[in-house]
């Protein structure tokens, strides 16, 4: 049986409130996040990637990013861009 990979997501995204337009791949770990600010204490969610792929497939398109980079767009239908993070 193959193992579901977990994700970080703020709580905008957790409760849907919010798009995808910010993807990073660091340390062995995915975040998704919103690009919004966040309340102190907001912290983050932990989800199941597959549960993110079904709610917004286009972030399938980032899940080859390598370590240490990351994609992000301006909106929902805007293209990613890749960079390395730092």
């Amino acid at each position: 049986m193959k193992r579901e990979r977990a994700a970080f997501v703020c709580h905008h995204v957790f409760e849907g409130s919010h798009p995808i337009l910010l993807a990073a791949h660091e340390d062995g770990d995915w975040q998704f996040l919103c690009g919004a600010a966040h309340e102190p204490g907001d912290g983050p969610r932990v989800v199941g990637l597959n549960h993110l792929v079904e709610r917004d497939p286009s972030i399938a398109e980032v899940l080859d990013l390598q370590q240490d980079w990351e994609a992000e767009r301006l909106d929902e239908s805007g293209p990613w861009v890749r960079r390395p993070i730092g």
